[in-house]
């Protein structure tokens, strides 16, 4: 009778370790298509001058996982980032004046927390900008405060006149 070969043990450690290259769920992919962001009606030359600097001052990245992506419509005045989409819209009317603005690093912002999602808007420019960063992040304040020193950059509303 023939003899079979002898089995060989192979190592538990070397077993495991390969399970665990090979198995468990692997993190979804982060979206990068563009995303569908309303520009805002707002079409003044101020508008359109003042909100191309802004958008092209906006950081890449807002966090190491939340990630700029294209915009579907104007570019030069929508942004976003990650998924759910943080979004960005520079032309936007003058928030509610009656609430008191959170500041951020010195600077105004009327919060809007309608629906779950925050909307930031500036409160003291020329041109108004609005981040709107969905619930499902826990550091809103934190991914609006990255964007600052770009809202920074919007021109200052100028006092009226006095009597």
């Amino acid at each position: 009778m023939p003899r079979r070969p002898p089995l060989r043990l192979v190592p538990l450690a070397l077993i495991l370790v390969a399970t665990a290259c090979t198995s468990g769920s692997t993190p979804a992919p982060q979206p990068t298509g563009p995303v569908a962001v309303p520009v805002p009606s707002a079409s003044a030359a101020l508008v359109i001058t003042a909100c191309r600097p802004l958008i092209a001052a906006v950081p890449q990245p807002l966090d190491t996982t939340v990630r700029r992506r294209p915009v579907t419509g104007d570019g030069g005045r929508t942004a976003a980032w990650g998924s759910p989409p943080v979004t960005l819209r520079c032309g936007v009317p003058l928030p509610d004046q009656t609430q008191t603005p959170l500041v951020i690093d010195g600077f105004p912002l009327v919060l809007d927390q309608r629906s779950g999602d925050v909307t930031y808007t500036t409160a003291d420019r020329a041109v108004n900008a609005a981040v709107l960063v969905p619930k499902s992040y826990q550091d809103q304040a934190y991914l609006v405060q990255v964007l600052i020193p770009a809202l920074k950059k919007l021109p200052q509303a100028t006092a009226a006149p006095g009597p």
